[in-house]
């Protein structure tokens, strides 16, 4: 007698539980959705999805396409120090869709755009996983605010990047060898991670 109760893995599990957390992200967002619900929805148990799926942000790169976790980018810029790099941060984030020589792999930025422009829930997901994943230093003691302004700026200037290089097309930034665009692009995204953003108003300066 076949025994009850939730179905074991086979060849297609993967693929159900990655179609149930696609479907559950666009409807709950990334905070509120959960293994647990991903797997109900799967009818898997859910020790059976983090068998494929480390953790949430595992998944949800999966369901997005995601060629690298921004979080383990964010690791890799790290200085030696301890600090972060702009411009190693914009290279290692360029490198995710270029992930041969000469081989710009463009379809899974286009799958992400695509997506988030065609629904609202996929871009709100997209903006908390970035939330979760993005934590710039910044200046010591500041407020969250200030702090989401970073991850804010920050996220602004590379998916623009990553619009005008792999979408719009436009030259030179993209042809341009991305180590020579991570040194163009570098001094902005260190300003956006370790400068005060709201520096005092010089009294003599002019009014507009």
């Amino acid at each position: 007698m076949a025994r009850a109760g939730r179905r074991p893995g086979n060849a297609d599990t993967r693929a159900e539980i990655v179609a149930a957390a696609r479907a559950a992200f666009a409807e709950f967002g990334y905070e509120q959705a959960s293994i647990r619900g991903v797997a109900r929805r799967a009818s898997v148990d859910p020790a059976l999805v983090h068998h494929y799926f480390a953790d949430k942000s595992a998944l949800y790169i999966e369901t997005m396409k995601l060629p690298m976790d921004p979080h383990q980018i964010q690791a890799e810029v790290l200085g030696d120090d301890g600090s972060f790099s702009g411009e190693r941060l914009v290279e290692r984030f360029l490198a995710q869709w270029e992930m041969e020589p000469g081989d710009r792999e463009v379809t899974s930025f286009l799958t992400l755009a695509q997506a988030m422009a065609a629904s609202p829930d996929t871009a709100d997901a997209m903006r908390e996983f970035l939330t979760e994943r993005l934590n710039p230093h910044g200046l010591p003691g500041e407020s969250e605010q200030m702090q989401q302004r970073r991850r804010a700026l920050i996220s602004s200037q590379l998916m623009g990047l990553a619009w005008i290089r792999y979408v719009m097309r436009l030259e030179p930034v993209a042809t341009t060898d991305r180590f020579e665009i991570a040194r163009w692009v570098g001094p902005t995204i260190d300003h956006y991670l370790h400068d005060d953003l709201d520096p005092p108003v010089d009294p003599a300066a002019p009014a507009d």
